[in-house]
């Protein structure tokens, strides 16, 4: 990868702390199923003023364990990047470039240093605490990556007063 088209962790954090607001509800028990009956899966798309922006959730139906929801940005340039990932439990993660690994549940960061020196530019992850379910994780994505209901749009936050 070029350095040319590397996301710098600031601008990866602003992306993943920006305000989001997503349109609709999600229903993570009725999710479409994939063609190959292998995955649920869904995609909703965010109301960013700064990003373009997109949840993907995806769920293996004989391990509903082992589950992905992702912040997903469009650059202009590149296409669509994960930006974090929140992972259920399938299994252990290797961090190549630290050479650890992780068991468990885990959370992938997309970083600088992992789009420069690995083909994964989100390979970096750390452990997940405060989530073992895919409705647990959810709950802590949504609050971690600073998305409410469009509905919430208007509604000023104490922050925004000071």
């Amino acid at each position: 990868m070029g350095k040319e088209t590397i996301l710098a962790d600031e601008t990866i954090k602003r992306i993943i702390h920006c305000r989001k607001y997503i349109k609709e509800s999600i229903d993570l028990n009725h999710m479409p199923m994939s063609e190959d009956g292998r995955f649920r899966k869904k995609r909703y798309d965010l109301v960013c003023d700064n990003y373009d922006c997109k949840i993907v959730i995806r769920q293996n139906t004989d391990r509903p364990d082992n589950f992905s929801i992702i912040l997903v940005y469009k650059d202009m340039s590149r296409g669509e990047i994960p930006i974090i990932r929140f992972n259920g439990n399938h299994g252990s993660h290797r961090n190549r470039l630290e050479n650890e690994t992780i068991n468990g549940p885990h959370i992938h960061i997309m970083t600088e240093r992992y789009q420069l020196h690995s083909t994964h530019p989100d390979g970096f992850a750390e452990p997940a605490n405060g989530y073992k379910d895919l409705e647990g994780a959810f709950k802590l994505f949504l609050e971690r990556v600073n998305i409410s209901d469009i509905k919430q749009k208007d509604t000023k936050k104490l922050e925004d007063f000071q």
